[in-house]
């Protein structure tokens, strides 16, 4: 039986939305994608009952109050209540081992919600020299490499120590929350890949691997097979 992914959505002005990539990924990976509203919180924990599997997309950035901070000069848009819904979920899932792959933003969120913290602009804050994290070539198109720790969970999927990934993000990990363990990084220090001590499967990357996937790139592919089919035995 196919699993029920959820996957958060995007807001602005009034309109859901979501990058059509998404969708195909799970789609051609064996799942079924069920995009999922900001309901009220009490509503919170019947999605998660409902569900086989959490996405956390891209997006905007995070409100710095659930990082205990307050808002820089360089933030970008947030949607507090997009922030709300998929801290909770977050937390549920995990509470559940439901499996998790977060994407950019869903990789902060992961790491926000288990109480880490995020740079609000890493161009301003971060301590060294920068590549370029906001690519300016296509997105289906590699930007910089990432390096990925050897007995990770990650490493096994993709079978690869280094791969090439692409960029479009200007927050990314700054504390790293105390369940999750650091599996990948850039070359200049970002974070850019993580997992959960002892959760099955909960898997954050800071580049967009749905963007790959959809074009038949194998290492794409088999990452969102592996967490569909994670869900199917959960």
């Amino acid at each position: 039986m196919k699993p029920m992914i959820g996957v958060t959505l995007d807001w602005e002005k009034g309109v859901y939305q979501i990058n059509e990539t998404y969708i195909k990924a799970i789609i051609e990976a064996g799942g079924i994608p069920v995009c999922l509203p900001y309901v009220e919180e009490e509503d919170g924990d019947k999605i998660i009952q409902a569900i086989d599997g959490l996405l956390l997309t891209g997006g905007g950035d995070i409100h710095p109050f659930f990082f205990r901070e307050e808002p820089k000069p360089k933030l970008g848009r947030v949607i507090t209540k997009r922030d709300e819904r998929e801290i909770q979920w977050t937390k549920l899932a995990l509470q559940r081992n439901i499996p998790i792959l977060g994407i950019c933003r869903g990789l902060q969120i992961l790491n926000v919600a288990l109480g880490g913290t995020i740079y609000q602009d890493i161009y301003a804050e971060y301590k060294g020299e920068l590549l370029l994290h906001t690519q300016t070539c296509q997105r289906n198109e590699a930007s910089h490499f990432v390096t990925l720790q050897e007995n990770s969970k990650l490493k096994q999927i993709l079978k690869a120590a280094k791969i090439q990934v692409n960029s479009f993000h200007h927050q990314a990990i700054n504390e790293v929350a105390n369940d999750l363990e650091v599996v990948g990084t850039a070359s200049d220090g970002i974070i850019e890949a993580v997992e959960h001590k002892t959760s099955p499967f909960c898997i954050g990357v800071q580049w967009h691997p749905e963007a790959f996937a959809i074009e038949g790139i194998e290492q794409s592919k088999t990452l969102f097979q592996a967490f569909i089919e994670a869900c199917k035995n959960a």
